[in-house]
């Protein structure tokens, strides 16, 4: 394959041997290094490709061996830029497509995350953009292995992450991890006990995992433990790394630790001689109050849709708009709404073109009234939709304390959700002194 690209870059001819005296011409393109390809007899002579530059050296071979050469072919590069030398702009044009191709091929332009619940995409892209990988970022900056490792640190919920690069798109494939699912031995019972076995066997597994310190000294890494991130009641505590401060049935404050990231090195007389300093990694579920309060008024403007429509379209290239000029507001009162779409040249080949569709819809106020069954219905299903998404992202509703009352000019939804949730995030302890 090789050769064949080179052969076509500095371009070949394919010629006709006519004579008497093939062995000798042969033989004397041998002795001088010329290389034949493709040689066939063809209508009682023979036929062969050779390059361009050796082409040139065989007037004197043609000489001494009586034979005659005839061209039945030109192929290669230099000779189709001589066939369409009038055509200057075709192949500039052409030869652009191809640098462009290139380098759009180098980036990446589309990323996606699979498999995320209890963070939001737009989370996610937060922590790759301070990370650098971005829309646009070259491939070849990007460690895939490094990435996910990342990604799996700094997100202690997902138990499993996998980067894919193929194309120009970056997948980024997400398991989120259980308890029963991890298998690990160290876990808090919900009946308030510790088991100091199983502490034990998650000190001892990141001692051997890092270095430990000699003479009570303290490792210089970054003390990160967890903390709550609302107030509670603990109901499970399932370490991974670190040591829980708390068990089930201790009442928590927002900000209070958790799981600390220091844990002591013990020697056989049971006295502490250093502190094994980690990244503190655990599944808390706490039961947790969540207030709600919502007030819907009976006399309200509803929007009333005239029919009346206009259609827009934009491109966008590498973020920058293009549209043609028309009036800013075509409608004194109206809704936009927009689709956007990534263009691709094939599955994994995305492009940084989008093709964007506005909808300009016209519409009018009304007055309207509501009847006290209408708010009610009203206020009844945005609760169920709120309870709806707190269920997506993992959330148990233990208890629903939310009464609706009827106002004299609206009505009221009001009161609490006793929720199971992982409340759990990644808090900096404060440095304590021995």
């Amino acid at each position: 394959m090789e050769q064949r690209f080179i052969d076509f870059f500095h371009g070949y001819v394919r010629i006709r041997i006519l004579g008497t005296s093939y062995d000798r011409f042969l033989n004397l393109c041998a002795y001088h290094g010329i290389r034949l390809w493709k040689l066939f007899p063809a209508d009682g002579a023979y036929e062969a490709c050779i390059s361009r530059r050796d082409f040139l050296k065989l007037k004197t071979i043609v000489r001494k061996s009586h034979t005659h050469i005839h061209i039945t072919k030109r192929a290669g590069l230099p000779f189709f830029i001589h066939r369409y030398r009038a055509r200057w702009a075709c192949i500039s044009g052409a030869l652009a497509a191809f640098l462009l191709m290139l380098w759009l091929s180098s980036h990446i332009w589309n990323i996606r995350i699979e498999g995320n619940m209890s963070q939001t995409d737009d989370v996610i892209f937060e922590y790759l953009e301070h990370e650098g990988v971005s829309h646009g970022i070259w491939k070849n900056q990007v460690d895939t292995q490094a990435l996910s490792d990342g990604i799996r640190n700094y997100f202690t919920r997902f138990s499993w992450v996998s980067a894919e690069l193929k194309g120009t798109r970056l997948t980024i494939y997400v398991k989120e991890g259980t308890a029963d699912s991890e298998g690990g031995d160290n876990t808090q019972t919900d009946d308030g006990q510790k088991d100091s076995a199983q502490k034990d066997s998650t000190q001892s597994e990141s001692v051997e995992n890092e270095s430990v310190p000699k003479g009570g000294t303290q490792n210089d890494s970054a003390q990160t433990g967890m903390a709550a991130s609302k107030a509670g009641t603990v109901l499970s505590v399932y370490v991974r790394k670190g040591v829980a401060v708390v068990s089930a049935g201790d009442e928590v404050t927002a900000g209070e630790l958790l799981v600390s990231g220091r844990i002591p090195v013990v020697n056989d007389d049971g006295e502490v001689i250093s502190w094994q300093v980690v990244t503190a990694d655990a599944d808390i579920v706490l039961r947790t109050r969540t207030d709600y309060y919502e007030e819907l008024e009976y006399e309200t403007v509803l929007k009333n849709y005239t029919g009346r429509e206009k259609i827009r379209y934009l491109i966008r290239i590498l973020g920058v708009p293009f549209s043609l000029p028309e009036e800013t507001k075509p409608f004194e009162l109206c809704d936009v709404t927009g689709e956007l779409t990534q263009i691709k040249l094939s599955e994994n080949f995305y492009l940084p073109l989008y093709f964007c569709k506005y909808t300009i819809r016209e519409y009018e106020n009304l007055q309207f009234m509501r009847t006290e069954e209408d708010a009610q219905k009203i206020l009844e299903d945005n609760l169920y939709l709120f309870k709806k998404k707190l269920q997506e992202k993992g959330v148990q509703i233990f208890e629903n304390n939310v009464t609706i009352d009827m106002q004299e000019k609206s009505a009221v939804a009001q009161g609490y959700l006793i929720t199971d949730e992982s409340a759990a995030v990644q808090a900096v302890e404060e440095e304590q002194t021995e």
